[in-house]
């Protein structure tokens, strides 16, 4: 296993022979490799995402209504359809979709696309302009980070978009810059992937949102053996998370990876 952090480098090993198999591929890597001929793709619900951090420990981060306007600028359908080419579900600003099975709370509403609430909620804030820092971290993330520069500027906000490279970005813009894009893995459980990144003072807690309830109820739910009261717990967490951390989940990638002829045909694949 080799990691290929540069997507272009990712697209050009697999093309030449170098690697057999690549993961979580861009829809622009998809389309291209499908015309070859010689690969082949596959989709399968997975708990990857990407999004944007707001720090909530300094400026601009700190303002709810700059936060809350950024979620309801997100043409998140388009996003899935055009950038992912179907390959993805919505984000719905937490990280647990519905490959974490009977932990994944379907009742919660899922935020719609509404310039006219993002523009009251962005003028409220007494913000015009910020910065975000963006690097391709995800397959998907500089193209939705282009469509939600496009989609501010009609509301006049201006944002602009720093590019930065992925190597060195995790250690030297991650928790650091106010507005950064982030993407993360998924993890065993429901109750591992919110501790890492929500448990109160975590070291990988990238917005720096800290809450108490949260802390007790990723502790109580470990513990907590009836499914419905359990399920209950993570609800309550994951519209915790969607309503006051200060986080834009943008897509939750489907997981699609990408395999040669010669993969297939020596592990018995499809």
């Amino acid at each position: 296993m080799t990691a290929i952090t540069d997507p272009n480098a990712r697209l050009n090993a697999l093309l030449a022979g170098s690697v057999d198999m690549v993961i979580t591929p861009s829809a622009k890597m998809i389309k291209k490799i499908e015309s070859t001929g010689k690969h082949t793709v596959l989709s399968v619900p997975a708990g990857v995402y990407g999004g944007i951090c707001c720090l909530k420990n300094t400026a601009p981060g700190d303002n709810d209504d700059l936060v809350q306007g950024l979620r309801y600028i997100q043409d998140r359908e388009r996003i899935v359809r055009k950038f992912l080419k179907g390959h993805g579900t919505l984000g719905n600003d937490h990280p647990i979709n519905i490959s974490y099975g009977a932990d994944h709370c379907h009742e919660l509403p899922q935020i719609p696309y509404d310039p006219d609430k993002a523009k009251w909620h962005l003028n409220k804030s007494g913000y015009s302009t910020a910065e975000l820092f963006v690097a391709p971290v995800s397959g998907a993330i500089e193209d939705t980070c282009l469509l939600m520069q496009a989609n501010l500027k009609k509301i006049g906000f201006n944002l602009k978009l720093k590019k930065v490279p992925t190597d060195g970005y995790w250690g030297a813009v991650w928790m650091k810059e106010p507005l950064n894009v982030v993407s993360w893995n998924m993890r065993p459980t429901a109750n591992a992937m919110m501790a890492i990144q929500f448990g109160p003072n975590g070291n990988w807690n990238d917005t720096y949102w800290n809450s108490d309830r949260m802390g007790q109820l990723l502790k109580d739910s470990l513990a907590e053996t009836d499914a419905a009261k359990r399920h209950e717990m993570h609800c309550e967490m994951q519209k915790l998370v969607s309503r006051t951390v200060p986080l834009a989940l943008l897509e939750g990638t489907a997981g699609p990876s990408i395999f040669g002829k010669k993969l297939k045909s020596e592990v018995g694949m499809f």
